[in-house]
């Protein structure tokens, strides 16, 4: 439960010239500067309560016909003293105009000596559940064939969003998201330019476009002490911007509540180009 939460919520829910701390510039002001294609490595620190819980390696390759994301999460800080996790992901998929339409979805992960894993793939739109450790909670919601059909996973809903800021400067839509047991309903937002303050968590700071979301519980709610938490709506916010030349927008700050923790957040450390982008189903 702990770690479909933590990371679930998240992805909602990613160096500078010379490694000296800059202004960050806006999407808006950079979107028509940057092209269809980007490949780009990224890191992010978690934070809640003020303490560091989490690290996440990100990938993303853009290709004007489809992309590829790759998420490697660990819990950190004293915090992974109590829960200890760490999680590999990765989404593939491709463009159909403005949509991201995803073709596979592989999480594998270990938390607290158990073993989770996830397994998607997807055939006309629609997700088949390949592997799922451990088995659904009976008390579980089962999500039926219908209420998942044209949802995507939260990568391929990350590339989506980093997609149309990309190319457009804004993060407005509506998305459902389904990760083997839960079915929840991602709407975004843009508010407009904000100042992202100087913090010592990021060398990253300065003007940024602000994306608010909201994320929903609608199926697969499972009948517990939590049940009334879960189904209230979680929001959140993300601050994208143009971190390096030549790289995509990209989140260099996000907010967002969680179940237990309160407000949660998550900043971005470190930013690497790469010099070409994978092809769908090549190893990392």
């Amino acid at each position: 439960m702990f770690k479909l939460t933590f990371i679930g919520l998240a992805t909602a829910a990613m160096p500078l010239v010379a490694a000296l701390p800059a202004a960050a510039q806006t999407a808006a002001q950079t979107s028509a500067q940057t092209s269809a294609q980007a490949t780009v490595d990224a890191d992010y620190a978690f934070y809640t309560a003020g303490l560091k819980t989490g690290a996440l390696g990100t990938s993303l390759d853009l290709r004007p016909d489809g992309y590829r994301v790759k998420f490697d999460f660990h819990t950190a800080g004293l915090f992974s003293a109590f829960v200890h996790g760490q999680s590999e992901t990765v989404a593939e998929g491709r463009w159909d105009g403005a949509d991201a339409v995803p073709e596979r979805y592989d999480s594998l992960g270990l938390w607290s000596g158990e073993k989770w894993q996830t397994l998607i793939s997807y055939a006309d739109q629609e997700p088949f559940v390949r592997a799922l450790t451990p088995p659904r909670e009976p008390d579980r919601d089962p999500v039926t064939p219908e209420e998942a059909r044209q949802s995507i996973d939260s990568l391929s809903a990350m590339a989506l969003l980093v997609h149309r800021v990309q190319q457009s400067g804004r993060c407005d839509g509506v998305a459902r998201l389904y990760d083997g047991r839960r079915l929840m309903r991602l709407t975004a937002h843009t508010v407009g330019t904000e100042l992202v303050p100087q913090s010592s968590r990021s060398p990253y700071f300065g003007k940024a476009e602000r994306c608010d979301f909201e994320g929903l519980l609608i199926g697969g709610i499972e009948h517990d002490k939590e049940e009334g938490s879960t189904r209230r709506a979680k929001h959140g916010s993300a601050w994208f911007a143009v971190a390096a030349p030549g790289m995509p927008p990209l989140p260099i700050r996000m907010d967002f509540e969680t179940i237990w923790f309160g407000t949660a957040s998550m900043y971005l450390t470190n930013i690497r180009p790469r010099k070409a982008a994978l092809a769908a189903g090549a190893a990392p």
